[in-house]
């Protein structure tokens, strides 16, 4: 400003010294303002995804964000990324987690929250891997253990055809331990395989498969028609390999059939169950036996009269030929018995 005095003009210095305080202080903002603007790029810079996919039962921070590298918080942003924020969905499916509801409970365990910059999607869309169990998953299933418990069926071929076949579904990605039980627990003749799931301790799934069970194994099958009392010889029977599923006591070797009595007419055909054979008495009724016997060391025999037919360790009355008294004797051989002294 100009101001007049005694006829001269003369400039006034207080305009000068307040334009020199404004540069000072400009200079001294200026370092200010820059650290301001420097600060967050040194602060950690979470980014949020749209979309990620899991696999654990469980979503942590580092499942759906990324953070920048940047950061001079290194520890920080390893702690964050092992935060749990949400219970993963089911195998399969999908849920949404909203951002600020994350960003508002992770900032309540953090000291200094105004350390980290939070951005990306307002919304994660979350997808569960998981494993498809198809039908033929299943049938692999039962396979395995019908071929892992051969050898418990002494050559017997078995295969199982569900007439149920069980809708697909999803399991968890993981050591996955499969647990099978037939409806017979001795397998032949079952008509149901139950199925559990397992991961570690936990049950994924339980189910049921029915069906039909088929069993091949060679059996004794009659050659010609068999009556009641006749002894099977081996040119009457053949080994014929049969469906023995639905044969309550099936003759699997020809040793269990030769020598046999027949109970009951048998077949042309058919196969020979055990539950229709029998040996014939080692004894017979009235037949001369040989008595043995031990008394202090010594063997001593005897003969006698069978009273009754005796198969093979069946103990039966004799009547001994030298005394005319009975006494009761196991059968040990065609022809012999022992008696106990």
């Amino acid at each position: 400003m100009k101001t007049k005095s005694a006829g001269q003009y003369s400039f006034d210095n207080q305009p000068n010294q307040k334009n020199g305080r404004i540069q000072n202080i400009v200079f001294l903002l200026i370092p200010i303002l820059f650290l301001t603007t420097a600060l967050p790029c040194h602060a950690l810079e979470v980014i949020f995804r749209s979309t990620a996919t899991v696999v654990g039962s469980s979503v942590t921070l580092g499942d759906i964000a990324d953070f920048n590298n940047r950061s001079d918080q290194p520890d920080l942003a390893k702690t964050l990324a092992a935060q749990t924020v949400a219970s993963s969905p089911e195998a399969g499916q999908k849920s949404s987690l909203a951002t600020r509801n994350i960003i508002h409970k992770l900032t309540q365990i953090i000291d200094s929250p105004e350390s980290i910059n939070w951005g990306g999607a307002e919304a994660v869309t979350i997808t569960r891997q998981g494993v498809t169990i198809t039908p033929q998953t299943i049938q692999g299933i039962i396979d395995a253990f019908l071929t892992e418990h051969s050898k418990e069926l002494a050559g017997v071929r078995c295969s199982f055809t569900p007439t149920d076949h069980p809708i697909p579904f999803i399991v968890p990605t993981g050591n996955l331990q499969w647990e099978v039980t037939p409806s017979n627990p001795a397998i032949i003749g079952s008509n149901r395989f139950s199925l559990i799931a397992r991961m570690e301790t936990q049950v994924i799934k339980n189910f049921s498969v029915r069906g039909t069970l088929k069993a091949m194994a060679p059996v004794a099958v009659a050659v010609l028609n068999l009556q009641r009392d006749d002894v099977i010889s081996a040119s009457q029977i053949r080994m014929e390999p049969t469906d023995i599923s639905s044969i309550r006591a099936p003759c699997l070797q020809k040793e269990q059939v030769v020598g046999k009595k027949v109970l009951r007419t048998i077949k042309a055909g058919s196969a020979i169950e055990l539950t229709n054979i029998e040996f014939p008495p080692m004894v017979k009724k009235g037949a001369l036996v040989k008595i043995l016997g031990q008394k202090n060391g010594l063997a001593l025999t005897a003969t006698g009269i069978a009273k009754t037919d005796g198969k093979e360790g069946q103990v039966i009355k004799v009547k001994n030929s030298g005394s005319e008294k009975e006494i009761f004797c196991r059968v040990t051989a065609p022809g012999f018995v022992e008696v106990q002294i």
